[in-house]
């Protein structure tokens, strides 16, 4: 599953619950059969999802998959919302997110969300579910936003060790020259293939083709030239195999769903 299509997904609520000054868990460990989502208003608490842990708190959002161990613990009185949901459509496959703690850059939005949930978790009316299902979708566009805008500068390059070994050394070739113009039919040639032939025996040693990894690395040194450097977009095009700043704006607000200017002011520090 590419992440970078979870906004295509809705979410099918199944309960909302609002503690306004919870103290305590009943359980320090629990697992649930469904997806649940732990949306902090206020306080904080320790927590622990599979190889996640850390402290959660206000406008902080944890995103529990169905039959994962949750290990939680009250820092700070909560002010929290328990939402159980299903993701539509889901497949047989498992939907994994880069992480599971998220943090919305949009507060206005987000504390909005949360003021009409309050004003609507005792309310069992079907007007009213229809409009917590509307803002529980509302929310999770918000958590897609966030994960489409910053896990390409954390996220790691796959790895690109397969049993194929001419494929391996058609990665090499890629990873040693993606930063320059490239020919996907030099390439093919290079290796005895034609240029369709290497993109379906890439995608099947590595799931992504040619142009999906260049297009990724490229992507990834932009995102860490616009945070780390005061690069114009000009230049940076340059540093990543692109012909001009217009043409990799383009790709780049394809690719991550925001602009290179508003990429830069949303992550500066």
């Amino acid at each position: 599953m590419n992440f970078y299509n979870l906004t295509d997904y809705t979410l099918e609520l199944l309960s909302h619950t609002y503690w306004e000054k919870k103290e305590q868990f009943d359980l320090d460990i629990d697992t649930y059969q469904n997806w649940v989502m732990f949306a902090i208003e206020a306080g904080s608490f320790h927590y622990e999802v599979g190889h996640e842990k850390g402290i959660a708190s206000s406008h902080d959002i944890i995103v529990c998959p169905p039959g994962q161990p949750f290990k939680r613990k009250v820092i700070d009185p909560l002010a929290l919302h328990y939402i159980g949901h299903q993701i539509q459509p889901y497949s047989n496959k498992e939907l994994h997110l880069p992480k599971v703690k998220v943090t919305p850059q949009d507060r206005k939005r987000l504390s909005s969300n949360f003021s009409y949930l309050c004003r609507l978790h005792l309310s069992l009316d079907k007007r009213s579910t229809s409009r917590k299902q509307w803002i529980i979708n509302d929310i999770w566009q918000l958590i897609c936003d966030e994960l489409e805008t910053n896990t390409i500068q954390h996220d790691e390059i796959p790895s690109l060790d397969s049993q194929d070994l001419l494929m391996n050394k058609a990665a090499d070739w890629i990873l040693k020259h993606a930063y320059e113009p490239i020919s996907l039919k030099e390439l093919a040639e290079n290796i005895g293939l034609s240029p369709v032939q290497l993109t379906r025996r890439f995608h099947k040693a590595f799931q992504m083709t040619p142009t999906n990894l260049i297009k990724k690395l490229r992507m990834h040194r932009a995102a860490k030239l616009l945070l780390d450097t005061n690069m114009t977009l000009e230049q940076i095009s340059e540093k990543c195999g692109y012909d001009n700043g217009f043409y990799l704006s383009r790709v780049f607000s394809d690719f991550m769903k925001i602009s290179p200017s508003e990429y830069r002011a949303k992550n500066y520090l």
